[in-house]
């Protein structure tokens, strides 16, 4: 599925505009107790694209650098299996250098649906709990064939220290859980992690796209990057596919023009690309001759279903 949107600063009062009727229009608000510059919508269109390649159960973990795994018995007697992949190290927008989790999956060899009871936690260098991630739910894992993921936040590197711990158990059984701790390894490879893959393929596809039509190769920016990374985790993290508000993105990045793309249900970055350029709002997007800088984040849900947001903006 595929959403799209535009705006770009103009010197009228007001926030919205009539748009062709090709496009649906939508008013763009001001957060309460913050003054943004005013907007014009330019382009506002809704498509629905879904993916017949959609990633079911554990990703793909060939692209990353270290798959950690383990295994416990909870206090009823279930034994299970636990997954933790980490990928590169890479300084993030805010000048913090962070360890790549790209997932934490688990699963276990009883049959037919379980309730399972779950927390994924992550921690910092120092011990400090920064994230816990909780999900009860029943699950079909097929028997040890298919993963629950998490996508847990990137926690600042520190090898040997930082670490993520996967807590189990049967929801409503009585018995405590058992934990297994996967600490980010020592020396981690400089290879991409599965979300840094997809993000890549999305800006090599959308450049040559630009390219072969004559339009300026768009340059990848740490603030607008910042803004689409985010969108597409909380994407992800809620399981339904949105637009952000871009006045901010403007005010911070110092934009002049700005511009979003969002999907979810595509399983690489060249199909995600080449579904929003079959799709005339996105195909306009991602043409727009105004734009020179880019930004793109991709996340999987707890199913390991991706989703993707790819953000573009002008300064002149």
């Amino acid at each position: 599925m595929l959403q799209n949107t535009s705006v770009t600063s103009v010197p009228a009062p007001s926030l919205t505009k009539s748009l062709s009727t090709t496009f649906r229009t939508r008013p763009l608000r001001a957060k309460p107790q913050r003054t943004i510059r005013p907007l014009k919508i330019v382009a506002l269109g809704f498509a629905v694209l879904l993916s017949t390649a959609v990633t079911l159960g554990a990703p793909s973990s060939a692209s990353a650098a270290v798959t950690q795994t383990a295994s416990c018995v909870d206090g009823g007697g279930v034994r299970w299996n636990a997954k933790a992949v980490w990928g590169n190290v890479y300084t993030a927008a805010d000048g913090v250098r962070r360890a790549t989790m790209d997932y934490a999956g688990w699963s276990t060899s009883k049959s037919g649906t379980v309730s399972t009871d779950s927390a994924v936690r992550t921690y910092d260098g120092s011990g400090r709990l920064i994230q816990e991630l909780r999900w009860t739910g029943s699950f079909a894992y097929g028997s040890g064939a298919t993963f629950k993921v998490q996508n847990p936040l990137n926690p600042p590197s520190s090898p040997g220290k930082a670490k993520i711990t996967v807590s189990l158990g049967v929801n409503g059984d009585g018995f405590g859980n058992c934990t297994m701790t996967f600490t980010q390894p020592a020396a981690t490879s400089t290879a991409p992690s599965v979300s840094d893959t997809y993000e890549a393929d999305v800006i090599t596809a959308t450049n040559r796209e630009r390219t072969s039509r004559g339009l300026a190769a768009l340059s990848t920016d740490a603030c607008v990057d910042k803004y689409a990374e985010a969108q597409a985790k909380k994407m992800a993290a809620e399981s339904r596919m949105y637009h952000q508000d871009l006045g901010p993105i403007m005010d911070e990045c110092n934009l002049t023009t700005v511009g979003e793309n969002v999907a979810y249900g595509y399983s690489n970055g060249k199909a995600v690309t080449a579904g929003w350029m079959g799709s005339t709002g996105h195909r306009e997007n991602i043409l727009n001759p105004r734009y020179r800088l880019i930004g793109v984040g991709a996340a999987q849900n707890s199913q390991g279903r991706w989703y993707a947001a790819q953000v573009f903006g002008a300064r002149t």
